[in-house]
């Protein structure tokens, strides 16, 4: 390997760009993420018993294969603020059900005193035995995405957090190597470069 300064400048310019690029990267993606999540933080404050929105839109984790095969353990349902006047047979909502959010299919609507709805997950072979009224509801699903909620799913356990700290460990001793390899190198560097002056 030359150590020209020709050669070692293009090599420091070459790693200030891809830093450069790793930064934009980093930052268009993680800098949504924070404003999303800052925003339901807020939101959680302010009103507890109320699931936080971003723009009417809510997000849910199935934890259950009662909707299955169109919405399996792990998908991520996204829920849109909706009137519940709006809601008809067939629609799939997510509503309250005491202290957890429940996404399943409506499977009839009752309009005599108060709008009233019965529910059924697709995979069930009964009925939801409580009726969902429209203060209860959530939203209605709009779309999925699938298998991503696993990863939310994982790091609920006190496995993920052992396996994120080991990570961790593993990168900073690897950087702390690195950073000495490099040192290493730039003494021998200029060793090298004073003995042939």
């Amino acid at each position: 390997m030359l150590y020209t300064n020709e050669a070692i400048q293009k090599r420091q310019l070459r790693k200030k760009k891809i830093k450069k690029i790793t930064r934009i990267v980093a930052c268009t993606i993680i800098i949504p993420i924070l404003v999303y999540n800052i925003s339901l933080i807020i939101q959680s404050i302010i009103n507890p018993n109320k699931t936080p929105s971003f723009f009417g839109i809510k997000t849910y984790v199935i934890i259950s294969g009662s909707m299955k095969p169109n919405y399996n353990i792990g998908d991520i349902v996204v829920a849109k603020n909706t009137n519940a006047n709006s809601l008809k047979e067939g629609d799939v909502i997510s509503f309250r059900q005491g202290q957890i959010i429940v996404t399943h299919r409506i499977i009839k609507v009752e309009n005599s005193n108060k709008l009233v709805f019965k529910t059924k997950g697709d995979n069930n072979n009964s009925e939801d035995s409580e009726e969902v009224t429209a203060n209860l509801i959530e939203g209605k699903v709009v779309f999925k995405i699938p298998w991503i909620g696993n990863i939310a799913l994982f790091f609920r356990g006190k496995i993920a957090i052992i396996v994120l700290l080991i990570t961790y460990y593993i990168i900073a001793t690897r950087a702390n190597k690195k950073d000495k390899l490099k040192s290493r190198r730039r003494r021998k560097r200029i060793e090298y470069e004073m003995e042939n002056k």
